[in-house]
């Protein structure tokens, strides 16, 4: 009975009921609708996550769940199956950021679980009861339950819909950000790193220009490299190394200590300058490889830290420490500079943290525990002033508020609203993604 009753609306609740052999989920012992009450009780509040109650029909599920309390069969397998289809839905829109919010996962370690309704429903198939499963399914990331409780507060102010907006990029976070975890949020121009969620340091960093923007990425740094070369981007070789070149001679490449590389490849031969046809270089009619050997002068500095992507995105050294002293820092081609590099080796190693070998260019060590980096888009956060706005440095949130727009989640006054507040340049100790700022 309760798999035909689910089948005219819906068949893969339908197969759960199958595969349970026809056994109920909510009303599995007599005259128990705890859980169904509990539940019910979620979706009216579910305005607090920034969905629509009415979506799920509340109102629809409690008439149900009291013709099922009198024992009818007919009327326990109806509501037994609305509850079911109703709790997919939720628990699918929870957890689920529209197109414009969503981070991408470079490594299945950190890779949040599938947010559709057939794993969901197969995880409600497997859970030792129903309880259970709204327990761990309902439960969301801390970064995301911090922006909740500042809508709580925040109420219908100001700055809400920008709230609501920031909340649907931190909805698609995993569950548990790992035991110690790296975060960089590129509008604050900032990283923390946490043990057990809370910050136990902060540094400023550099971030990838409007033009070449850091993206919304998540990873785990599982090994560090000392001494790296720097692989000079292919654009940066045709603008500003061919010319030199050609004005310099080999000198233009002995003052910056370059290489010259027959290819891509890790068995690639060192040319000579003379090798090379530079005016084809600067007109782009041949692509090189340079690469500027470990020092002092390497733009990436002593270390990079590698979470393996295919985006050849990583955090990193550099020399340059006068740029941490701008206001504005989105100078990079995509990757994070960071500001005190020694300090997360520090923290990433801890006591056995390796010394690299000055002859020894492009050493590899591996972390003992590896360690998460969500790299988040976040333009309101926390300070030490409370909630501030921060710069949207890639214009990121106009395409985000209409299509929350489009999509009935925000009103015409919302968006109007969003767009009128002003950011603010947070302090050193300001603007937090998770918890209370660290000591600088």
């Amino acid at each position: 009975m309760l798999a035909q009753t689910a089948r005219r609306t819906d068949v893969a609740v339908a197969a759960l009921y199958r595969a349970r052999g026809e056994r109920p989920i909510w009303f599995a012992a007599p005259a128990s609708s705890r859980a169904a009450h509990q539940f019910i009780a979620m979706l009216e509040r579910s305005g607090e996550d920034d969905l629509s109650p009415a979506a799920y029909g509340p109102d629809r599920l409690k008439a149900l769940v009291h013709a099922a309390e009198k024992g009818n069969r007919q009327a326990v397998a109806r509501a037994d199956v609305a509850l079911t289809a109703a709790l997919a839905r939720y628990v699918v829109d929870l957890h689920r950021p529209p197109p414009a919010a969503a981070s991408l996962y470079a490594d299945r370690a950190v890779m949040p679980a599938e947010a559709d309704e057939g794993a969901q429903l197969a995880a409600l198939g497997r859970a030792r009861s129903v309880e259970a499963y709204l327990a761990a399914a309902t439960r969301m990331n801390p970064i995301y339950r911090d922006l909740r409780a500042a809508l709580a507060v925040e109420g219908a102010g100001q700055l809400a819909p920008l709230i609501r907006l920031n909340m649907e990029r931190a909805r698609g976070l995993p569950t548990d950000l790992g035991k110690r975890f790296i975060v960089v949020n590129a509008p604050a121009e900032r990283l923390w790193y946490y043990d057990a969620d809370r910050p136990v340091g902060t540094m400023r960093v550099v971030v990838g220009k409007p033009s070449e923007p850091t993206p919304m990425l998540n990873g785990v740094i599982r090994y560090a490299i000392f001494n790296p070369y720097w692989n000079i981007p292919p654009d940066l070789v045709r603008e500003r190394v061919a010319p030199k070149v050609l004005r310099r001679g080999d000198a233009a490449l002995r003052d910056q200590h370059l290489q010259i590389l027959s290819d891509w490849s890790p068995s690639a031969r060192v040319l000579r300058p003379q090798a090379v046809d530079w005016k084809a270089v600067a007109a782009d009619r041949q692509t090189l490889r340079v690469r500027q050997l470990p020092g002092t002068d390497n733009m990436m500095g002593t270390v990079k830290f590698i979470f393996p992507n295919s985006l050849g995105v990583y955090l990193h050294d550099t020399p340059n420490k006068a740029a941490f002293g701008e206001a504005g820092r989105t100078l990079s081609a995509g990757c994070v500079r960071l500001q005190h590099a020694a300090l997360v080796t520090h923290w990433l190693f801890g006591k056995d943290r390796p010394q690299g070998d000055a002859r020894d260019p492009e050493h590899r060590v591996n972390l003992p525990s590896p360690a998460p980096v969500y790299i988040v888009y976040l333009t309101v956060a926390r300070s030490s002033d409370g909630l501030v706005r921060l710069p949207d440095i890639y214009g990121r949130d106009a395409p985000l508020l209409r299509q929350l727009r489009a999509a009935g989640r925000l009103t015409d006054a919302d968006v109007a609203a969003a767009a009128g507040v002003g950011a603010h340049a947070p302090s050193a100790r300001q603007a937090t993604p998770l918890g209370d700022p660290p000591p600088s």
